[in-house]
């Protein structure tokens, strides 16, 4: 049973994490808008950019890594969509593949090229980057979307059956 409240307690402690990054997104954006054209703002970009990648990091791994062992734990099964029991789950499953899609193929890339055009500039902002970083905002968007639909799955697993 120690083996569960650890798995449970680093499940939702990388669940904070992922969540936290939310509002820390809006701030940060915020941030990076009011400082537009200022010297400040790229360093603000930089710093948008470390956040998403570490609370990306911590979140992405320590969910994936306990929800998995969780999952084998407690012999729940994996996609088993027609069995009639955890839909919940499987359908928390099914946002963490896409959601691991949208982090590998679209986020990850997007933000290395925002990361190159910031220091390739020298403390100067190109107005190419501007297009590339409302890129990356809408996918962060579509990221923090699924992350809380799935934490909302979870709080709400008991009044789904």
């Amino acid at each position: 049973m120690i083996i569960y409240a650890i798995l449970l307690t680093v499940h939702i402690l990388s669940a904070v994490v992922w969540l936290g990054l939310f509002p820390a997104d809006l701030i940060l954006r915020k941030s990076i808008r009011e400082a537009k054209g200022k010297p400040e703002e790229p360093k603000l970009i930089l710093i948008w950019l470390k956040i998403l990648n570490l609370s990306g990091m911590i979140g992405l791994s320590g969910i994936l890594i306990t929800g998995v062992l969780l999952t084998l734990y407690f012999n729940f099964g994996f996609f088993q969509f027609a069995s009639g029991g955890n839909h919940w789950l499987y359908t928390k499953q099914l946002l963490m593949v896409v959601l691991i899609v949208v982090v590998g193929a679209l986020l990850i890339p997007s933000a290395k090229k925002v990361s190159t055009s910031i220091k390739n500039s020298l403390g100067t902002t190109d107005p190419g980057i501007y297009r590339d970083m409302q890129k990356l905002g809408t996918i962060v968007t579509v990221q923090n979307l699924i992350v809380l639909l799935n934490i909302l799955l979870a709080l709400s697993r008991r009044f789904i059956y």
